[in-house]
This record gives C-alpha cells, structure tokens and sequence, in this order.
C-alpha cells in the first residue's frame, strides 16, 4: 500500500504521490458501477472500453487501504460488481469538492484526511433482503427507505438513474449488502445518532482474530448482519453472547441489488 497522502490539484485531479488517482472520468465510471453494477456496462456508458476501465479500476485497488471496487459472488442476492463504502464516501466528498471548485484548495484536501486508513484485504458483506417503502428524489440522487424481514427500517443513498435502469419502485424487493467493518455497535438505546441507520440485534456469534473481533448480529429467525470491531472495543463493551445490541452503519455503507439477478 502506498501511505503517500492525498493531494488535490486546481483541475480536480486528485492524486496519491505521482499516481493519478481519481478524475472525473474515473469518478464517473465508479458512479456508472453503481448503477449498472456491471464493469462492461458501466464502461459502455462512461464512454471508455473495458480494457481501460479495469485498468483504472485495477490501479486504484492497488493505491488505497482497501479495495474501492470488489466483484460479489452469487447467493441470495445475485451476484455482480459494486464500488465499497470506502469508495462511496471518497466520490461523496470528491464531488463536494468540485461543486465549491477551485476555492480554498489548500482547506479542501482536509476533506479526504479522516477516510480510514485500515489495511484489509476484500470486505465481508452482510446480506439482507428488503422492500422498498419509500422513495425520496433530490436532484440526480435518491434516499431509498427499506423495510427488513423483521420490520426494521433502514436508508440507503443511492444514484437516480439506479433506480430507473433497475426498474426500481415503491414494492420492490432488492438484496442489501453492507460491510462488516463500516457497521459499528453499541449497547445504549438511548444514543442520539442522526443520520445513521440503527438495527436491534442480538448476538449470536463471536469471532477473536488477533486484534479484530466478528460479531454475527441476529436479527430474527432468519437472517444476521456482522460486525468487525477492535478487541479492545469489544472488551470495552463486555460482548457476550445472547446480549441485545446495536447495530449502527451510515446510509453510503448500503448496496443494493436486484432480487434474483
């Protein structure tokens, strides 16, 4: 891994060290991904050919912490290709950054200081099956509330065009997919935190890797989220088995997918 920091250019051109690392093209083509959640497909539409398309994909695996682009295996859900938290977080502020354009540039690369910076190989992912109850439009983006098998509600953020390319609507059955390490618990209820999604979990399993810890949080009969917190967070909070817990991941944690892809 390269521990060069981040720089951004006045072109918006935002490198690691002497690498180029993300330009709108690229920025494009990782938003293309969420849509399509295909590499061919989303190259076809950012106007690129596949074979540079994986090798801009392939070059920013290698400069980040943690892979920003990671194929899905089939299951439940489908498989397919989608852009991680990590990933989504960064285009998140990227764009905020090109919206405010060349001013205060020097201020502006504070923006990309506090991404994680923990070395992983590929994700683990939860997955969970969801209804769409509840669609929200706001310029090009969309904010999708989703009912679980047992009820609960959670938000996804997610690109309009999405939703229109995967015929996607109020009724809709998706597979949702989140990262165990962007999910974060706690055992206070009573915790004010706007913003983020919150699940009531028990726990069913407990995982010690060295200084990693995987929760399988249970959410029902049926299905489970994990979590993968420090050993010193889950010594902190005293885990064990069968305690009712918090689950809690911010909107950009989620991906969906079509049901049955």
């Amino acid at each position: 891994m390269n521990a060069t920091a981040l720089t951004l250019e006045s072109d918006l051109l935002l490198r690691k060290g002497v690498e180029e690392f993300l330009s709108p093209k690229i920025v494009q083509l990782l938003e293309n991904i969420t849509i399509y959640g295909s590499i061919s497909k989303a190259a076809k539409a950012s106007g690129v050919t596949y074979k540079t398309a994986w090798a801009w994909i392939e070059k920013i695996n290698t400069l980040t912490p943690t892979p920003m682009v990671q194929r899905i295996s089939g299951g439940k859900g489908g498989g397919g290709t989608v852009i991680t938290a990590y990933a989504k977080e960064l285009i998140c502020r990227y764009l905020e950054v090109q919206a405010l354009h060349q001013k205060h540039l020097t201020n502006l690369e504070k923006a990309f200081d506090q991404l994680s910076t923990k070395v992983k190989d590929e994700s683990v992912f939860s997955r969970l099956d969801a209804q769409i109850k509840k669609i929200s439009y706001y310029d090009d983006k969309a904010t999708v509330l989703l009912a679980l098998l047992d009820d609960q509600i959670i938000s996804a953020k997610v690109a309009k065009a999405f939703l229109e390319v995967k015929a996607l609507d109020i009724g809709s059955y998706v597979s949702v997919l989140i990262e165990s390490d962007t999910v974060s618990v706690s055992k206070s209820f009573e915790k004010e935190l706007s913003s983020q999604n919150k699940l009531k979990t028990k726990v069913k399993d407990i995982m010690i890797h060295g200084q990693d810890v995987l929760l399988e949080l249970s959410l029902g009969m049926h299905e489970s989220i994990s979590s993968q917190i420090t050993y010193k967070s889950y010594q902190d909070l005293t885990i064990k088995k069968d305690d009712e817990i918090l689950a809690i991941f911010k909107t950009y944690s989620i991906t969906l997918l079509e049901r049955g892809i």
